[in-house]
């Protein structure tokens, strides 16, 4: 499972990624673009997007151990 982390406290996806929406919107980002970023976040590949989420205050710690379904 991942862990998410709001300003160094961990907080549910749930609030996670409403932060993280918020955020978004109060940014110009286009919402598409969002959430594409906010579902790379939690992928291993996606350093860039936990970048990104990150602006917001929002850490993703990414279980690499777990195995990922279409």
């Amino acid at each position: 499972m991942d862990t998410y982390f709001f300003q160094d406290r961990p907080i549910s996806e749930a609030d996670a990624s409403t932060a993280w929406f918020d955020y978004a919107a109060n940014s110009s980002i286009d919402w598409s673009r969002a959430i594409s970023i906010w579902e790379d976040a939690s992928t291993p590949e996606g350093e860039e997007s936990r970048q990104a989420v990150a602006k917001a205050g929002i850490r993703v710690v990414v279980d690499r151990g777990r195995t990922r379904t279409a």
